[in-house]
């Protein structure tokens, strides 16, 4: 937590939801803090790419784009599977670009097997699916600023997210950061 980015949203989540949920919601323009199950996404204000008129694909996550101007209707799926949660979104959207935390969207996953967590954290890891069940990819290994954080005093991880399509958070979860991850669990 130490070395997370001033700026950031803090967040404790509770276990009030079932672990494999599905919820829709619409992003407003002026951002906002929405759950997903147990989990939650938080929006600045500005922070969408207007879909009709940004291009969505890994070449464009830092291109800049102009906010969207209305809400846009998002519907979520999380699924809980022993040691990982995959959370998957549509439609596909991307994020306004910026350097400034403060304007980042950031995901929030409850992970209570991080409270109290010592050792290596890296097993929190959330990592960027295309869909639920789908080959997860470090995508931290080539952008510090998609690094995953964990509060081990609140027992949930968070990282910065420029688009959605599907994440995958991890208790016990190990890969090699430079490379594809099969999305299982470590012995």
């Amino acid at each position: 937590m130490l070395q997370a980015p001033e700026g950031r949203p803090s967040l404790s989540l509770s276990n009030d939801r079932k672990d494999n949920d599905a919820t829709s919601f619409s992003i407003s323009p002026w951002g906002g803090t929405y759950r997903v199950g147990n989990h939650a996404v938080v929006f600045p204000a500005h922070s969408v790419c207007e879909p009709s008129t940004s291009n969505y694909a890994a070449k464009q996550w830092d291109a800049p784009c102009a906010a969207a101007t209305s809400a846009i209707e998002v519907n979520a799926v999380v699924r809980k599977d022993g040691a990982r949660t995959w959370v998957d979104f549509s439609p596909a959207l991307r994020f306004v670009p910026s350097a400034n935390p403060k304007e980042w969207v950031w995901l929030f996953l409850r992970t209570p097997e991080a409270k109290h967590a010592t050792g290596d954290l890296a097993r929190f890891n959330i990592l960027y699916a295309e869909s639920i069940g789908g080959v997860t990819v470090n995508d931290a290994a080539g952008d510090v600023t998609l690094r995953t954080y964990v509060d081990t005093h609140k027992g949930s991880t968070f990282r910065r997210i420029k688009h959605f399509s599907g994440y995958l958070g991890t208790s016990g979860f190990v890969c090699d950061p430079n490379t594809e991850c099969s999305g299982e669990p470590a012995p």
